[in-house]
């Protein structure tokens, strides 16, 4: 009997301590501390925590793909936290839109805007396009090119205000499209579709 208590206990552990990890994986990868401060919200690209959004990967040319809900998990420091297909850390602050410690959109918006990420560079190619999902029309939308040095293939990943990333497509050498990132659908949580009966 004290040895099944003593296998659980030890189980549980393990089960904590690789939960945190997931959590808080993205928060010491950067060697500096990201500051978020209130960015107006008619300004921001964060994904409304309110709501969920279904998302749809798939590779262009085998047509396998995965589908899920991107749930918001609660706030980790100050990282909104949101579990899918997999969890992942997201802040803004005066400087740019961040994943984790990587910073995927530049602020202010504004095209021809460049920066880097380790290997990568990224490119704010337009701050205007017009992209239809079947989650709907996005107006004002923020196209970012990146590419990995010494790598031909490149994406490009599109921002709408309040919504963040609803589109990435990933490019090969022949300017084929080869895996695609899709935003779904924006479902209310269920503490407002309760709300609102």
């Amino acid at each position: 009997m004290k040895n099944s208590v003593k296998i659980i206990l030890a189980l549980s552990l393990v089960v904590v301590v690789f939960l945190l990890f997931i959590v808080f994986k993205g928060i010491n990868n950067s060697n500096e501390k990201i500051e978020s401060l209130e960015i107006p919200k008619e300004m921001s690209y964060l994904k409304d925590t309110k709501k969920l959004y279904v998302v749809k990967e798939y590779s262009v040319k085998k047509e396998r793909y995965i589908q899920y809900e991107q749930n918001y998990i609660g706030k980790s420091q100050e990282f909104n936290t949101w579990f899918g297909a997999e969890t992942f850390l997201e802040t803004e602050n005066e400087e740019g839109l961040f994943y984790s410690s990587d910073k995927v959109l530049a602020y202010p918006v504004e095209k021809g805007e460049k920066w880097t990420v380790d290997s990568y560079t990224f490119t704010i190619e337009s701050v205007d396009k017009t992209i239809t999902t079947p989650a709907g029309t996005f107006n004002d939308v923020a196209a970012v090119k990146t590419i990995e040095k010494g790598v031909e293939e490149y994406s490009v990943t599109y921002f709408a205000k309040g919504v963040g990333q609803i589109l990435r497509e990933s490019v090969d050498a022949n300017g084929k499209k080869t895996m695609r990132f899709e935003l779904q659908e924006i479902k209310e949580t269920k503490s407002e579709e309760d709300a609102a009966q």
